[in-house]
């Protein structure tokens, strides 16, 4: 059974790790971009299973950073982590705040890719239904 100090320390080493994560996640959402702008749908594909596995990642580091604030009278979600940052000493308080800036601030430019990789895909299908369903293109109701 971990301490406090035990528990506080590995979740300031995998806030750590999670930022380094998510700075990879982006790379990876850039990385698929230029995969859908250049319609390379077999790198795609491997490219997606290696995003899968990264997702996993993190979202298990996710969990387990809430049953570790759980476990320290904290409610798993930002305002438990704010509220355990307020807690802690100096020493710790400090990194452990930029880590979780930075954690904030690179998933929202992970959110950002990830919608603008979306918003791509979804003209590159509205194209292809253009230029496979030419008879829909002007059709207000359902063929019958």
């Amino acid at each position: 059974m971990a301490t406090q100090a035990e528990r506080v320390k590995a979740l300031i080493t995998e806030l750590a790790q999670d930022v380094k994560s998510y700075q990879q996640l982006a790379q990876q959402l850039k990385h698929q971009q230029l995969l859908l702008q250049n319609s390379d749908s077999k790198a795609l594909l491997t490219h997606n299973a290696e995003l899968q596995q990264l997702m996993q990642q993190l979202n298990n580091h996710a969990q387990h950073r809430g049953e570790h604030l759980i476990a320290l009278g904290m409610t798993a979600d930002d305002a438990g982590m704010k509220c355990l940052l307020a807690a802690l000493p100096t020493q710790y308080s400090q990194q452990a705040r930029q880590l979780w800036q930075q954690l904030y601030d690179v998933t929202l430019q992970c959110q950002e890719q990830n919608n603008a990789n979306g918003r791509l895909l979804a003209q590159q299908k509205q194209m292809m239904d253009k230029l496979l369903k030419p008879q829909q293109q002007y059709s207000y109701s359902p063929n019958i």
